[in-house]
């Protein structure tokens, strides 16, 4: 049985990856359909740009103006994004729903742009990212903006290509030629630019060693910086607030050279494994189960039990009048909802809340 929690990691991390790739909007991957997916054209690599798929999203914001969407997909995402149509999406939406998105809500709805970009969040904030305020798709597009203009700008018209937002574009945008190679060259550019080391000796030497201790621990104040800058009288030629940036990102690089403890997981492994281990001919299983560990996904209800749950809401769904909390209560005291398995009479707080939201969506 899979777990809501693994659910919405996984699903949340393969959004996030196109997202930065693409310095795209959260509505392009929210409507992105399976058959768009098949039909992405795929593109040979080279030594120093990986091989990669071209799907073109026709339902986003700017459609009427540029045309449809295109969003790259690195070779080894496209594989991941595909095992979890086969092996999960299946598995909570039957083959003849109208639902068509890739991405879909553990009721096997579609996901709101606003949905999208909140996974965008939660995936930071798994990985122990601390910022003030909510990470979301427009902080990812103009964070890379503001960056590509500081440290590449020769490649900012790409960029603006690749983010749909460049005013010649609205001109232009039947040339599918020229669209396509300029949203190619904004893709290699963001690549590139994400991957960005900076070349500066700013803490080389003296300010390394200076510095050893907050590299290792991960303390890196600005007040604690500034002191020990003062105390050694260094003379340079940026802020202190460049400095602490400096330091944050060789912590990154020093992290990433640090063994990783025993069963632990990188996120690319944690979504690999877990798709791996979800199997397409799992048996269905229609109530909540009642391990404590966690809640668990609901399957599709059976005919069975929308009838009878039509039959206790009737009068709601006639007037338009549909009331969660009603509805809940209704289930509830109905003995038939546990021997038809639309709830288990067993459910904890959590599951109880997320079992309101299904019965009302439904």
């Amino acid at each position: 049985i899979i777990s809501d929690k693994s659910h919405c990691e996984v699903q949340d991390w393969l959004m996030t990856c196109i997202l930065i790739d693409n310095s795209g909007r959260s509505g392009v991957v929210a409507n992105m359909t399976t058959g768009e997916f098949k039909e992405a054209v795929f593109s040979n690599g080279t030594d120093d740009d990986p091989a990669r798929y071209r799907e073109d999203v026709k339902d986003h914001k700017t459609a009427g103006v540029y045309g449809a969407a295109v969003v790259w997909i690195y070779d080894n995402l496209y594989v991941l994004i595909d095992m979890y149509i086969r092996t999960f999406r299946s598995q909570l939406i039957p083959t003849d729903s109208e639902v068509q998105q890739v991405f879909i809500s553990s009721n096997g709805l579609s996901l709101t742009s606003s949905q999208v970009s909140y996974s965008v969040f939660r995936t930071f904030q798994r990985e122990g990212v601390q910022v003030k305020g909510r990470i979301c798709a427009t902080t990812i597009r103009k964070s890379l903006a503001t960056s590509m203009h500081t440290h590449m700008p020769g490649q900012k018209d790409h960029l603006t290509a690749l983010a749909q937002h460049k005013p010649q574009t609205q001109a232009n945008y039947y040339r599918v030629h020229d669209k396509v190679s300029q949203m190619d060259l904004g893709r290699r550019a963001v690549k590139h630019l994400v991957s960005l080391k900076t070349k500066q000796d700013l803490l080389e030497g003296k300010k390394n060693k200076l510095f050893k201790t907050e590299l290792e621990t991960g303390a890196i104040e600005e007040r604690a910086v500034r002191e020990k800058l003062t105390g050694m009288k260094f003379s340079t030629t940026h802020s202190v607030k460049a400095v602490v940036i400096k330091l944050r990102r060789l912590r990154e690089e020093f992290m990433q050279s640090v063994d990783l403890p025993t069963g632990q997981c990188t996120s690319p492994e944690k979504v690999m494994e877990f798709l791996e281990s979800c199997d397409a001919n799992t048996p269905e299983s229609l109530a909540v189960s009642n391990s404590g560990e966690s809640s668990h996904v609901w399957r599709k209800f059976t005919d069975e039990q929308t009838c009878f749950l039509l039959s206790l809401t009737e009068d709601m769904v006639a007037n338009n009048t549909v009331k969660r909390e009603i509805v809940w209560k209704r289930v509830a005291s109905d003995p038939r909802s546990v021997a038809l398995g639309l709830i288990s009479g067993k459910e904890d707080e959590e599951e109880v809340l997320k079992a309101k939201q299904r019965l009302n969506d439904k």
